[in-house]
């Protein structure tokens, strides 16, 4: 995990508030408000994400999803959190290491000219989590997914797996 100082933080805060302002106020100058309204939602749906996200008291996972989209990527990615918090404090750098390795092998994996995205949904139960992966976009070597969910601790359990060259989808079990 990079340590990113106070105003790196702010900068990039700014920079991904300005781009949704900038959205909205180019919508209204259009006079498509529909539009506008669903911006607005998804922003507010995107923040209380981010919230329930933080509130599962786990700081090093929390901030690599939350600022993933801060570096050039070769894929996009987007979050939910289902559920009600829990605490993960005793987990935290197990959970970021584990998904940050996944980020990291899929980053590698991918086909770099393709519009890869990766949805991940979060299912937080009384002493379960289970990881929703939707995978998007071309994957050229498919391998490293099945290996990599073979290697996964015990706590790990993979619930399903349907990995294509042009979507996969994976549900993860983490009991804790």
């Amino acid at each position: 995990m990079r340590n990113r100082g106070t105003l790196d933080v702010l900068r990039h805060s700014r920079h991904d508030w300005l781009n949704q302002i900038q959205l909205i106020k180019a919508n209204l100058s259009l006079g498509r408000l529909e539009r506008v309204n669903n911006l607005i939602e998804e922003i507010v749906l995107e923040a209380n994400h981010e919230s329930n996200l933080t509130n599962l008291q786990a700081p090093a996972f929390a901030e690599y999803l939350i600022t993933f989209h801060w570096e050039p990527r070769l894929f996009s990615m987007e979050y939910e959190i289902i559920g009600e918090p829990v605490n993960l404090s005793k987990a935290d750098e197990l959970l970021y290491k584990w998904i940050s390795s996944l980020f990291t092998d899929l980053e590698n994996a991918v086909n770099k000219k393709a519009d890869n995205h990766l949805f991940l949904s979060l299912h937080i139960e009384e002493a379960e989590i289970r990881f929703f992966f939707d995978i998007n976009g071309i994957l050229e070597d498919t391998d490293f997914l099945t290996e990599w969910l073979q290697r996964q601790p015990e706590s790990f359990s993979v619930v399903e797996q349907e990995i294509t060259l042009e979507q996969s989808t994976i549900q993860v079990s983490y009991k804790f």
